[in-house]
């Protein structure tokens, strides 16, 4: 089956399952769905998130799932504003169902977006959140293995290189248990990096060698593609040319061949930094030129300035001044437009991630809030049961008293009725019938309660019968 079946059937049994398989469904979702097109990932839990929405769906716990999907699609299509916006509301919802499993799913995706902002304090912080319930729920491996992931990269990027080191090798490790390439390939990169940075040389590289391994035994293109990329750089880092010449050719040829255009022009930079260091100036210039066009028609700036600055010391080698000089300029010239469209995406971000905190924390106010007066309802209720009971019990006893007066009253109608059957002075006979009309006020009164109680009771019920019909017919949906 290819990945987009896959990922249809696991649809198909997403929609159909028991509430109780919710986690096993969305895990065997999840294997697909990351493998899939940016546009393709959108329109599966778009269609998800509408049938949730729909009367079809008869589980209101689907929809807040299918909420939190929509979000993690909106997310890896880096369209970040739709992301916070529907983890923002998934998490609204799974907090009033107290579904912390749910919660912590949104909370761990809402720290990766954080991270994608730059935002690395508040990243980690709301990852952590979300890492304890995961982890101790064992469910949802792969989203666990996504905030390990992220907590091993803020701390690559904080130069945290032991604390990135364990990240990545529990990213590893989660990965390796549930037999999910995807992480366990991108867990290896991770700790090839960090062996870099510590100048660990052959563990690096037998981090990257085994990456490669893992992505061409699943077949994935972007993770082979990627993986052929990093073990091109660890060649290059440490004076190996040749092979890493090799290897971003042939990563070069795969990428072309799927038509990843973003990873075409990332390898065509590579290989141009590979061939300046080797004096392949022809080379070099051929293939830069190449990534300049495929970046200047995909309109990617950072890029375009990279390849600039390329041009300019591969032109300045060569003695070029004139040419370098041009490239020169036209590096700052963009990198400049860059950061100001950084500076104002940074802007817009902090704006995200203010918004999102802001609503999180209302909702906790709210939460409370809900808390505090279902708390006061229910002591008001038990108030109100109380002086219930209390009025019932009082004219029961009224009403038990009125029974015993009457029965003290008849006790000589039934005294003379005794006493035809034994002698007249039996005075014991006398004493038993007292007895029995005392000993029975207490059974009296409390089935006259009992009684009183129900009646109460229905009558409630009735009222609240008629209100509900009245509600009813006020909205038209009677």
């Amino acid at each position: 089956m290819t990945e987009f079946e896959k990922n249809y059937q696991a649809l198909m049994d997403l929609k159909a399952c028991p509430v109780a398989e919710i986690s096993h469904c969305i895990d065997v979702f999840t294997r697909s769905f990351l493998f899939l097109p940016g546009h393709e990932k959108i329109k599966s839990v778009k269609s998800l998130y509408d049938w949730a929405a729909s009367d079809a769906n008869p589980e209101p716990l689907k929809f807040y799932y299918a909420e939190f999907l929509l979000g993690f699609g909106y997310h890896l299509c880096d369209e970040h504003e739709a992301a916070l916006q529907f983890l923002t509301s998934a998490r609204r919802h799974f907090e009033e169902v107290s579904d912390t499993v749910g919660t912590a799913l949104c909370t761990v995706l809402t720290g990766n977006v954080y991270r994608t902002f730059g935002n690395f304090e508040l990243a980690l912080i709301t990852c952590w959140e979300g890492y304890d319930v995961l982890k101790k729920s064992d469910q949802y491996p792969h989203f666990l293995c996504g905030c390990t992931h992220t907590m091993a990269s803020v701390s690559y990027e904080l130069q945290n290189y032991d604390e990135a080191e364990k990240w990545y090798k529990e990213t590893y490790n989660l990965s390796d248990r549930v037999d999910f390439d995807y992480f366990r390939v991108y867990g290896l990169h991770g700790l090839g990096k960090v062996n870099m940075k510590q100048n660990e040389l052959e563990e690096a590289k037998n981090y990257f060698v085994k990456a490669l391994e893992f992505s061409q035994r699943s077949k994935v293109p972007s993770n082979i593609g990627t993986s052929l990329t990093e073990l091109a750089f660890f060649y290059s880092h440490t004076g190996q040319y040749d092979e890493a010449e090799r290897l971003s050719k042939e990563a070069l040829a795969l990428r072309e061949q799927n038509h990843f255009t973003g990873g075409v022009i990332t390898t065509c930079i590579n290989l141009g930094e590979i061939y300046i260091k080797q004096s392949k100036w022809t080379e070099a210039l051929e293939v830069l030129n190449k990534g300049l066009a495929l970046a200047e028609e995909i309109k990617v700036k950072p890029k375009i300035y990279q390849i600039h600055l390329l041009l300019s010391e591969l032109y300045q080698s060569n003695h070029d001044y004139e040419k370098s000089l041009y490239h020169h300029k036209l590096f700052y010239k963009i990198h400049e437009q860059v950061e100001l469209e950084d500076n104002a995406r940074k802007l817009s971000n902090a704006k995200l991630v203010f918004e999102a905190e802001q609503t999180r924390k209302e909702n906790i106010i709210i939460k409370k809030q809900k808390q505090e007066i279902e708390q006061k309802n229910i002591e008001l209720q038990e108030t109100i049961d109380e002086l219930t009971r209390a009025k019932i019990g009082r004219k029961a006893r009224a009403i038990t008293l009125m029974i015993a007066v009457v029965l003290f009253i008849l006790e000589d109608a039934i005294l003379h009725f005794a006493l035809i059957l034994v002698p007249e002075d039996n005075y014991l006979v006398s004493l038993v019938v007292k007895m029995v009309i005392i000993f029975s006020l207490k059974p009296i009164n409390q089935g006259v309660e009992s009684y009183l109680l129900k009646k109460v009771i229905k009558r409630k019920k009735e009222k609240l019968l008629v209100a509900t019909e009245e509600t009813l017919l006020q909205t038209g949906n009677l």
